[in-house]
């Protein structure tokens, strides 16, 4: 009997705000997108596919997140190997690469656009993007506005908006895994073949 990978779809939400276009004197900030060690994890949100189960974690359970991955064979994120798992690591949580399935790395490659991928890249690949081209649905708001709700004591607010991400990167994949494509951003005429583990 085939053995059944755990899997787990995850996002995380950060602490301190990046590239604020104005200054807001109560808002802790970070050096830029790769300052993983000054971020801090506000809030990761995950679908458990063992359980069934949304999973939110944050101060008070987090070690409950390092076990569900240490524990999972699958880790599907959305631009997870950039950011996701680099930010768990500067946080002590092993998110390893090598079992890590990034939709948007696969989208990426599926469509043509070669490592290392441009900004613009990810700002038309986007989640949001992405999401409205295969389930007609946008992102509520903007990640970078993440850290500075959190820090406004607008915790709910952010935890809704993390649980969304993972709702639309759990859409995509399930798309992918059933159909093997997404409709391009880019083009609606245009179908993006997107090669699919086995294991998953």
């Amino acid at each position: 009997m085939k053995k059944e990978n755990k899997i787990i779809i995850f996002d995380c939400e950060i602490i301190s705000a990046i590239n604020l276009k104005t200054e807001l004197k109560d808002i802790k900030t970070c050096a830029g997108w790769d300052d993983f060690k000054n971020m801090g994890i506000s809030v990761i949100c995950a679908f458990d596919y063992q359980t069934g189960r949304y999973r939110v974690f944050t101060t008070d359970n987090m070690d409950d997140f390092r076990s569900l991955v240490d524990r999972t064979d699958i880790v599907i994120g959305y631009n997870s190997l950039t950011f996701d798992n680099p930010l768990c690591r500067a946080n002590q949580i092993n998110v390893e690469d090598s079992k890590s399935w990034d939709l948007l790395k696969e989208i990426l490659l599926s469509a043509g656009i070669e490592e290392p991928f441009e900004d613009n890249s990810y700002e038309t690949f986007s989640l949001s993007a992405c999401a409205f081209a295969n389930l007609g649905i946008r992102k509520k708001s903007d990640g970078a506005d993440a850290p500075i709700q959190w820090q406004r004591r607008r915790i709910g607010t952010v935890i809704d908006y993390c649980l969304n991400d993972v709702f639309l990167t759990k859409g995509l994949f399930e798309l992918v895994r059933k159909r093997g494509y997404i409709i391009d951003p880019r083009d609606p005429s245009n179908r993006i073949t997107i090669p699919f583990p086995h294991e998953i």
